[in-house]
């Protein structure tokens, strides 16, 4: 039975190193470590199991060489008898007597030598049992430390790839989002643009009506009447202007003579003297300024 335990043993180690050597192929630098310390482990306890076999096989050649001798120690000893009984047959033969006393220290001497090996084989035996108990103990351990290993790889392994569909998406996401707030933020600046945007032009009635920009409304046979806007606006004629930047125009006249043709809160700019003769608007109020008109038609007199 307990050679059949060694065997079993030694098998069971033969199988650890197998699985250390599979799980050795692990991405998990730790576990790489813990599985080199099991299989090192798994080799010593497979030594040990080849050296308890060893033992055991001595063993059992201790006990047939035991028992042959203690078969030929039979045969001697019933020898012994039958002379014994010649020497009582024969009355006092020094010689056989001196014949039996020698055969008889021989199977003592046999007997005493026989009792030592079985002593030393019984000693052999017992350290052997707890070396075994020792070895199937650790081949346990080992058994449930590589099965926890296995477990604790797959779970991490899932894990991992859960993790990295995780990343995945996420990552689609960010870039999906940074497409989105790209396409944001440009219509945001185009936008900004535009409401920056204003168009300025300044001109005579001649320069301004041939550009179509006004018309006289209200004479009669060509006499009195208004110059007003005509509505049509061609921004080619007009000056792209940024009104974030530039809120202050100069004309070429004094201020009584220049005219603001489109709508434009008067509470919203001033109109003041640009020395020697010219003039200067300034806008106070850029939003509400060009809230009533994104074009600014100036009239000077020409």
């Amino acid at each position: 039975m307990r050679r059949n335990t060694w065997i079993a043993a030694a098998a069971l180690a033969a199988l650890l190193a197998g699985l250390s050597g599979c799980v050795a192929k692990s991405k998990y630098e730790e576990s790489q470590k813990q599985n080199e310390q099991l299989k090192k482990e798994a080799e010593t306890l497979k030594g040990q199991a080849q050296s308890l076999g060893a033992a055991s096989a001595e063993a059992n050649a201790t006990l047939d060489e035991v028992q042959k001798s203690l078969e030929e120690l039979r045969v001697k000893e019933l020898k012994a008898v039958r002379t014994s009984l010649a020497v009582m047959q024969e009355g006092k033969a020094s010689g056989k007597r001196e014949e039996l006393k020698a055969e008889i220290d021989e199977i003592r001497k046999a007997i005493k030598l026989n009792l030592d090996k079985l002593a030393t084989v019984t000693r052999q035996k017992a350290e052997a049992d707890k070396k075994a108990g020792v070895l199937e103990a650790k081949v346990t351990t080992l058994e449930r430390l590589v099965d926890e290993l296995k477990r604790s790889l797959e779970e991490k392994e899932a894990m991992l790839v859960e993790l990295e569909q995780k990343v995945f998406q996420l990552q689609k996401t960010t870039e999906e989002l940074k497409t989105t707030v790209a396409a944001k933020e440009a219509e945001i600046v185009s936008r900004e643009q535009q409401l920056a945007t204003a168009f300025v032009v300044v001109g005579t009635k001649k320069e301004l009506e041939k550009a179509g920009l006004i018309e006289k409304k209200g004479s009669v046979l060509g006499l009195g009447g208004s110059w007003k806007q005509t509505g049509r606006f061609d921004e080619t004629l007009f000056r792209k202007i940024d009104v974030r930047t530039e809120k202050e125009f100069t004309f070429p006249a004094l201020p009584e003579k220049v005219r603001i043709l489109t709508d434009h809160g008067k509470d919203t700019y001033e109109l003041g003297l640009e020395p020697p003769n010219w003039s200067r608007l300034k806008v106070k109020d850029p939003e509400n300024f060009w809230k009533g008109s994104r074009y600014l038609i100036v009239l000077v007199p020409g």
